[in-house]
């Protein structure tokens, strides 16, 4: 039973990031019909993943903590002003949140099992809302993400610029 839970623990963790990392990608892919997004899950190397294609997106995924979302033809693109880059950095916390809310209250109609695991899905994309909304740059002990800064750290200066 106890490999079960882990398995299950892990594909939750895995959607949940998938799921913030498509929120980052849609704007992207709705304002330039020539982007082309990438999400990875784990680190930024698409070694010994599985791919994915969905048309303009490509997704590398494996069991991971982390993930990362990026246009890969951002050189072929027009520059994105502020506003577009603060939807691009927002997207991300805001769909954790979302399905933070949607989680919580399938857990609270479903019961048993099933609701257990909306609830754990729940605290899931409410712990990656706020790990990735507050605007901080990781410390370097964290493997795949130290040194980069969090979408929260990109949304104020976001914001900073708009305001400029």
């Amino acid at each position: 039973m106890f490999v079960l839970e882990v398995v299950t623990v892990l594909f939750v963790m895995n959607a949940v990031l998938f799921i913030h990392e498509i929120g980052h990608a849609i704007p992207v892919l709705l304002r330039n019909k020539k982007a082309r997004v990438e999400i990875y899950l784990g680190p930024r190397n698409k070694e010994q993943k599985l791919e994915l294609r969905l048309g303009r997106l490509t997704c590398y995924l494996t069991i991971a903590f982390s993930g990362l979302c990026r246009v890969a033809n951002s050189d072929e693109l027009p520059s994105a002003t502020s506003k577009q880059n603060l939807l691009f950095s927002a997207c991300g916390p805001i769909a954790s949140l979302i399905v933070f809310i949607l989680f919580l209250y399938l857990s609270s109609i479903i019961p048993g099992i099933p609701g257990n695991i909306f609830n754990s899905a729940a605290f899931m994309s409410l712990s990656v809302f706020l790990f990735t909304a507050i605007p901080i740059t990781y410390p370097s002990f964290m493997k795949n993400l130290g040194g980069h800064k969090s979408d929260g750290w990109y949304i104020l200066k976001d914001i900073k610029e708009i305001k400029n």
